[in-house]
């Protein structure tokens, strides 16, 4: 009896072996929980982000990173160097590889660019920085523009993910001031707060949406501010 009991038990165990296996979920690549790049784009026209008024800016960090599906570093290199060109910015260093490419630009009002253009994971990533911008600033920026400079976007390929960083200070203002007014000003752009969180003195943090596409705001001690937009975490 107990032999015919293992017998049963044996397929039994393995049948159930064989359909757990079959309904444990597959891998999935991160982008697709993420909204689609090209819709994430076209949100620039309406996130009109501007600076608190009145108060003194610093060390503004403006990073935008794209990802497109090709595998071609050289023509999307060469398609960026002749946008800034075009823009009157002058290539002021330059380091290239089989699957990267790194330059530096800058333009006669000071401002500069650091390009950073690999190939990862079979797919182009362009990472453009503006960093150490010494002004005059700008009352504010979009996703794709900053400093009247238009961020180009390459054509010949779609763009499978788009990310943003943006960093400043406000050191004559406190944390609670520059929250609040940042707060407020990305509801009044059309972000929804999910969630917040203000138990600390010298930090606040919350969390936005808007259709679909999350952002997260940091304001920390001697009110410095980040946004970070569309980071894959988020999702």
């Amino acid at each position: 009896m107990n032999k015919l009991r293992v017998l049963v038990a044996i397929p039994l165990m393995a049948l159930m072996v064989a359909c757990g296996s079959v309904a444990d979920p597959q891998p999935r690549d991160p982008l697709e929980v993420k909204p689609a790049a090209e819709a994430v784009l076209q949100m620039s026209d309406d996130f009109a982000f501007v600076f608190m008024p009145g108060e003194t800016i610093t060390d503004v960090e403006w990073d935008i990173e794209i990802e497109y599906r090709t595998r071609d570093v050289d023509a999307v290199y060469d398609f960026y160097h002749t946008e800034l060109v075009g823009l009157g910015f002058t290539r002021t260093s330059f380091d290239w590889d089989d699957d990267e490419v790194d330059a530096d630009y800058s333009n006669a009002d000071g401002l500069e660019i650091e390009i950073d253009i690999e190939l990862d994971d079979g797919r182009v990533e362009v990472d453009m920085d503006i960093d150490d911008f010494t002004g005059p600033f700008p009352a504010g920026f979009s996703l794709t523009s900053f400093a009247g400079i238009d961020i180009p976007i390459y054509q010949g390929a779609s763009v499978a993910d788009v990310e943003w960083d943006f960093n400043f200070g406000h050191p004559s203002t406190d944390v609670e001031a520059a929250f609040a007014y940042y707060d407020q000003h990305l509801q009044d752009l059309g972000w929804t707060q999910t969630e917040i969180d203000d138990g600390d003195d010298d930090e606040r943090e919350a969390e936005y949406v808007n259709d679909g596409v999350h952002l997260e705001l940091e304001v920390e001690d001697n009110a410095e501010v980040e946004l970070e937009f569309n980071k894959l975490r988020f999702y």
